[in-house]
């Protein structure tokens, strides 16, 4: 079933930009099939950015217009703006226009006891010169740079304005750095188009899809589970973030168990994540995470820690809830084929996408021993 889903979601379906047609299609094919074992389906229609393009490129270009004016202190704000939606907290991006998208929620009829989340995004990103062969390997490095030119532009700046003369010009170097990251951005809107997002995220789906399948009839008494699949995460991580909003209070101690790009490589259960600072996954699923790896050690699934790029697990980490996520990453520590057009069902490998199955699988096993344990 996993190469049905896989072939339906990037080969049939293909490109889900966030807020598009093709994510919406993704999500009545996942709500249909969910249907179809069971689960109880509904719809939360959301409106979100459908990308992040344009926020990130009137934030980058916050220090510019601040150097212009020669204002230290509006330079600072737009370094907090920047760190605040980078945690996935709202600030300039509500000014933006929206699209519409949606989250699949579908609940097991006959679930009663700790509730788990099963998590996956439904839609794909555009291809970026950053996410290049030549120049993914670097993205971790060039986030940095960023971050410390949007942070060390205001500095700069305040020093011109005590000091005057050269202190202009060489606060002027972070301002023009962060206009190439513009440019990238803009290049990434005009002219590249949303990859068929077979490791990003259709493998996600399609193991969260074959978790949910496996436990339609034989799901531990004890657990209450929700398969939750997410829109306009590539976006901003709007669905999860959405989700939280609307039904929070429902799932304050729930298990928010995300499943992404976990196609090809290793797969990982992650201890923190988070582009800039990163979060501590959940102490009580981590320790869970890792008496699996111990008794399954065939399934050779790793520790580690993902701070590339946000997944639908952060908002959840930042507000409290527990969460982790599994991800799949290659020697290099990076998402094979990310954000770029070679990311096509042909690239996964349905043996890793398996053994995340098989692993998540063990993990809701594991939840309902220790339920047991308490009680």
């Amino acid at each position: 079933m996993i190469e049905k889903h896989l072939h339906e979601l990037a080969g049939v379906i293909g490109a889900r930009g966030s807020a598009t047609l093709g994510e919406k299609r993704a999500a009545d094919y996942a709500a249909g099939q969910l249907a179809q074992w069971g689960y109880q389906v509904a719809m939360q229609p959301f409106r979100a950015l459908t990308t992040f393009s344009w926020l990130y490129i009137t934030l980058y270009l916050w220090p510019l217009l601040g150097w212009f004016l020669g204002w230290w202190w509006f330079s600072l704000l737009g370094a907090v703006l920047f760190f605040l939606e980078l945690n996935t907290v709202e600030t300039i991006s509500r000014f933006f226009p929206k699209g519409s998208s949606q989250n699949v929620i579908a609940r097991h009829p006959e679930g009663n006891g700790s509730q788990v989340v099963l998590v996956a995004h439904l839609d794909s990103s555009k291809a970026g010169l950053n996410f290049s062969p030549k120049m993914v390997k670097n993205f971790r490095v060039s986030f940095l740079a960023m971050v410390g030119s949007m942070f060390v532009a205001p500095l700069l700046l305040l020093m011109a304005s005590i000091y005057g003369g050269a202190w202009y010009y060489v606060a002027l170097i972070p301002c023009l750095y962060l206009l190439t990251i513009c440019a990238t951005l803009l290049h990434r809107e005009i002219w590249n188009f949303y990859t068929p997002g077979a490791n990003d995220n259709a493998s996600g789906v399609a193991a969260v899809l074959a978790v949910a399948e496996r436990v339609k009839e034989n799901l531990p008494s004890d657990i209450d589970l929700t398969v939750l699949l997410t829109g306009c995460e590539e976006s901003g991580t709007y669905g999860m973030s959405r989700f939280l909003d609307a039904k929070g209070s429902e799932y304050r101690d729930a298990w928010f168990i995300n499943l992404d790009n976990i196609g090809r490589g290793t797969v990982h259960y992650m201890a923190g994540e988070g582009m800039f600072p990163v979060h501590k996954s959940s102490p009580e699923i981590l320790s869970a995470c890792q008496a699996v790896a111990a008794a399954r050690p065939d399934l050779a699934v790793r520790q580690g820690v993902y701070n590339l790029l946000s997944t639908d697990a952060l908002p959840a980490l930042r507000r409290g809830y527990q969460a982790i996520s599994f991800l799949s990453l290659d020697d290099e520590g990076l998402l094979p084929n990310w954000h770029w057009p070679t990311d096509t069902v042909a690239n996964v490998d349905v043996a890793t996408v398996e053994k995340a199955v098989e692993f998540v699988s063990e993990l809701l096993q594991t939840v309902s021993g220790s339920t047991k344990k308490k009680s």
